[in-house]
């Protein structure tokens, strides 16, 4: 049946075409315009073979005429990667990006899409948009992992970085190209020129990163033997000598070694100093020029009598005006002109902190003669000979709760830096002990009235609550004029057997007798050696009588060595000495008998006699340097008796 349909369905279809075509022929004929059909040449493929051939300018004309007439074919993308690689045959990247970055964006799923990419971040590099190829390349790696590329582009990573002037990035990035590159040692090496001509144009601040970073191991040796030259260059001889140390013990290759010990003999010859040579630095002009003459004047003292092996020493004083950026220049004359040995200041605490860290990048042993928390710190060529406030707490506290029996403590201070500073030592070192603090106040540093701060301490200021006094006062004198007078004449509640006041000798003159007017009595004063003065006892002799107090050095010493520095002090300067007369006294002193004893022929041999220094009898008492160039000194404490301060024993 379905046969048959199909048959008779053919039929009609048949008999209706023949009578179409009969009707069609009856018809009167009209001439018919001759049309030519037009046809489109493969512009692409002709483009194609101009390029296989090397005719690149029609091989661009006929991708171009391609991409007009069909631009949607699917042959687009390859076009235009085509004109980018042309583009770049003939010197023209800027047109190669805008090719290649029109393809980026029409045909993101393109198949050689890692590759065009690539090549943009490789053109954006040469066109030394470097921050630009570098985001295109970190971008690369996001998106397309374990390609072939990779490796490549690690590299083009590392060299972006280096462009920048960013060194870690590019370090980093090369150590991560090297690994990739593994399988081809000619990469590899490559590589590896490049991560040591980075090492050897780095600074001494990157190269420390490097050896504390783990892809920096493997050139533990280029970058020690790269930090001693850096060193050497910049005459920081300690640091340069360090550094090649390091060398050698990095590596048992003979080469570095070699190199190692060839660094140590330059700075061996530019290390040679002036044996007798000791330079100064003290502020003999400016705001701190008093203190600074008066180091100085017990320095002189010290340099007269007898020579070194027949040598006289020579002292080279410098001024550095209280200002650091003229010590750190001083510092630096001293040191790479004068070659001094060592150098005994400065004085002031914001000198000495801006020119420590310099003194041990020159490798010179410096002793310091201030309080500056810390100034150790600065490294093993730093030494401090000056009583700090630590050790003065130490000692007092260990008289007073020891000798004296004293457990409970009151603390009176200034509030500013040194009062908190001494306040917050005396209440830590209390409580270690076992002691008590009981009452605590601070009062501004230039006030002269202390009443308020007294009553505080003593329970005066503030009502107290269930005061039977106050109480029976009220009651008696209700609405009477005198009840606010009968209210004030309560007893202070002391409950402290001694008060702590860190301030200079002219504020305790000040402070003692208003403690005295409050009817605060029985109490011990304890202080720190600003109270060290003569006056203090002509201005407050009868409110401070066995007071304690710390000092580093007293003229009414009975000590034989005392006696005769006071008096040849008096002689050559018409005055009795201080503090810091006796410190520069006592340094000079010592760093003569260590030329003496121990002949240092180098900076580093000053530095290490000074740390083996046994003990050394001085005018301000006995001391030494702990490993950290710390003097170790106990303080010398004075108790107030009648007219004299007289020392504890």
């Amino acid at each position: 049946m379905i046969i048959r349909h199909i048959s008779l369905k053919r039929a009609v279809s048949v008999l209706l075409a023949g009578m179409a075509l009969f009707l069609f022929a009856c018809q009167p004929r009209k001439p018919v315009p001759h049309k030519v059909a037009e046809i489109h040449s493969d512009s692409f493929a002709i483009a194609e073979k101009y390029q296989q051939s090397g005719d690149l300018q029609q091989a661009l004309t006929h991708y171009r005429m391609f991409l007009k007439q069909t631009p949607r074919d699917e042959r687009t993308p390859l076009a235009l990667q085509r004109m980018a690689e042309i583009h770049l045959k003939r010197k023209n990247p800027e047109k190669a990006l805008a090719s290649l970055e029109k393809l980026s964006r029409a045909y993101p799923d393109y198949t050689w899409m890692p590759e065009v990419r690539y090549q943009i971040s490789v053109i954006l590099n040469q066109l030394g948009k470097y921050d630009a190829s570098a985001n295109e390349a970190v971008g690369w790696l996001a998106r397309y992992k374990q390609h072939f590329l990779e490796k490549d582009v690690l590299v083009l990573l590392g060299d972006d970085s280096c462009a920048m002037g960013e060194t870690k990035e590019a370090f980093f990035w090369w150590v991560e190209a090297k690994k990739a590159w593994k399988d081809d040692p000619k990469k590899e090496i490559e590589l590896d020129e490049k991560l040591k001509n980075l090492i050897a144009t780095s600074g001494p601040m990157f190269l420390s990163h490097l050896l504390e970073s783990e892809w920096g191991a493997r050139y533990t040796p280029e970058i020690y033997y790269q930090m001693s030259l850096v060193f050497l260059s910049q005459n920081e001889l300690g640091q340069a000598e360090k550094a090649a140390r390091r060398l050698m013990e990095s590596s048992r290759d003979s080469h570095w070694i070699t190199r190692g010990e060839d660094i140590l003999a330059k700075i061996e010859k530019e290390m040679a100093i002036c044996e007798y040579c000791i330079g100064c630095l003290l502020p003999l002009s400016g705001p701190f020029a008093a203190y600074g003459q008066e180091v100085l004047n017990g320095i002189t003292l010290g340099m007269l009598g007898a020579s070194v092996d027949g040598t006289k020493m020579e002292l080279i004083v410098r001024d550095t005006a209280g200002k650091p950026e003229k010590a750190l220049d001083e510092l630096e004359a001293l040191v790479k002109v004068r070659r001094v040995a060592g150098v005994i200041g400065p004085l002031s605490s914001k000198t000495a902190s801006f020119i420590a860290e310099k003194a041990q990048e020159l490798g010179v042993p410096m002793i310091a003669l201030t309080q500056r928390r810390d100034i150790v710190k600065a490294g093993d060529m730093v030494f401090r000979n000056f009583l700090t406030p630590a050790q003065e707490i130490d000692s007092l506290l260990e008289v007073a709760m020891g000798q004296l029996g004293l457990e409970r403590f009151g603390i009176l201070y200034p509030d500013n830096a040194y009062g908190r500073f001494c306040m917050n030592l005396f209440w830590d070192k209390l409580d270690e002990m076992g002691g008590s603090v009981t009452a605590v106040e601070a009062y501004p540093p230039n006030v002269t009235d202390f009443a308020d701060e007294i009553k505080k301490m003593v329970g005066l200021y503030y009502p107290r609550a269930g005061d039977w006094r106050r109480t029976y006062a009220k009651s008696k004198a209700e609405g009477a004029e005198g009840n606010e007078e009968a209210l004030e004449e309560d007893d202070p509640l002391i409950d402290f057997d001694a008060v702590f006041i860190p301030d200079t000798y002219q504020r305790v003159a000040m402070i003692a007798p208003q403690l005295v007017f409050h009817d605060v009595l029985g109490v011990r004063l304890i202080g720190t050696r600003l109270w060290h003065s003569p006056k203090l006892i002509e201005m407050a002799k009868n409110y401070i009588q066995g007071a304690v107090f710390s000092s580093g050095f007293s003229v009414e010493s009975e000590n034989p060595k005392v006696l005769d520095f006071v008096t040849d002090y008096k002689n050559n300067f018409g005055e009795s000495p201080k503090i810091l007369a006796a410190n520069g006294y006592d340094t000079i002193c010592l760093l003569k008998t260590i030329f003496a004893e121990n002949k240092p022929q180098t900076r580093d041999n000053l530095r290490e006699a000074l740390l083996e220094v046994p003990v050394f009898e001085g005018v301000t008492g006995s001391f030494s340097f702990d490993a950290e160039g710390e003097a170790l000194k106990a303080p010398l404490l004075l108790t107030i008796s009648g007219n004299r301060a007289v020392p504890i024993y």
